[in-house]
């Protein structure tokens, strides 16, 4: 069995992929001055206290939380382009992306975050640009995953979606009512005739 046949396996791969993509950019600008803190630091934040977010402990739990979000996410965005068709991927990654950072930052974790951890405008420019790299990123792996999938033949698996399929004409068929001497003539045998 093929383990990218299993969509909540494979969703789960785009969404870590994606991850690594979005943590290449956080380091980047961390290690450039931009902002003070990694993605780590600011999920720990959630679940830790103001003191243990610059220990081990925070990159350990920070990290766990973000792995298995990114994860859900990627499996989400997988089933959602089966119930809303695969057309304009890469917009609907980056609109995903820029989502995710409004409602995480903005309105999940943004009094935590800024109660715990003060960031710099910069900083916050940081999530945002690698929020939109993630999603980009999602549709990039999600575009090369149904591509590997054609080129294995699974396209039928991956065509089952919710999208609405063009109508078709009914055709009404009305069976007549058999004539009494019709009738008579089925009852005896007729050789068939040669065309």
């Amino acid at each position: 069995m093929n383990i990218l046949s299993d969509k909540i396996l494979a969703g789960a791969l785009i969404g870590i992929f994606a991850n690594g993509v979005k943590l290449t950019f956080n380091y980047l600008g961390y290690f450039l001055g931009w902002t003070d803190v990694v993605f780590w630091q600011i999920v720990a934040s959630r679940f830790l206290a103001k003191e243990d977010l610059f220990t081990p402990y925070a990159y350990l739990v920070g990290g766990i939380a973000d792995i298995v979000m990114t994860a859900s996410i990627g499996i989400i965005f997988l089933y959602a382009l089966e119930f809303f068709g695969k057309g304009n991927l890469w917009l609907r990654g980056s609109g995903m992306g820029l989502l995710l950072w409004v409602t995480l930052f903005g309105t999940l974790l943004g009094q935590s975050v800024e109660n715990k951890i003060p960031q710099e405008p910069s900083g916050l420019l940081v999530t945002l640009g690698a929020h939109f790299i993630y999603g980009i990123a999602v549709a990039f792996f999600t575009g090369l995953y149904y591509k590997i999938m054609e080129k294995q033949g699974e396209t039928d698996q991956l065509a089952h979606s919710f999208v609405a399929q063009p109508a078709r004409k009914v055709q009404v068929f009305r069976i007549k009512k058999p004539d009494p001497e019709s009738a008579e003539q089925t009852k005896k045998f007729i050789k068939p005739r040669k065309i």
